[in-house]
């Protein structure tokens, strides 16, 4: 007694499926430089959320003592090897005095910060609000070579 041929591929077919879920017919095989990839990326997500607020005073070139106790604290709290300064434009109407002063601000806060071995990178933003100052923290510099330690020979 034969099977008709439909009845045959209802049952084939469900049994064919089940067998190449269980073995994977289209497993791909992991990928190895996933883990420094994530890791790389949690590190400059940690970096963005890494950042502080500050506002100068009127015309003043240096930041007020409050101010820069929220530096010092912050900076001491992440440790950074890298920041960026984004200094905002002054609240006067001529941009290129408004330019000057904030770059009259970064170059002060660069001799402030000189002592703490940072790395800096200082920005003018004329979008910024005004009199405002914003630290980002950086992620560190990653070097294109690998700088492992020199193997020793087998004795």
């Amino acid at each position: 007694m034969s099977m008709p041929r439909s009845q045959s591929r209802q049952l084939i077919v469900p049994f064919a499926l089940s067998v190449l879920a269980l073995f994977g017919c289209a497993r791909e095989r992991p990928m190895d430089d996933t883990l420094p990839l994530l890791a790389q990326l949690r590190q400059q997500q940690l970096a963005e959320n890494s950042q502080l607020q500050l506002q100068y005073l009127g015309e003043e070139i240096t930041l007020p003592s409050d101010q820069e106790q929220l530096l010092h604290q912050f900076l001491a709290q992440k440790d950074p090897t890298r920041i960026t300064l984004i200094s905002g434009p002054s609240k006067q109407t001529n941009v290129l005095e408004s330019a000057r002063l904030a770059s009259l601000r970064l170059n002060k806060l660069s001799q402030l910060l000189a002592p703490r071995a940072i790395e800096l990178e200082p920005h003018y933003d004329p979008m910024q609000s005004p009199n405002q100052l914003l630290i980002k923290v950086l992620p560190p510099k990653t070097e294109d070579h690998i700088s492992a330690q020199p193997e020793t020979p087998p004795r």
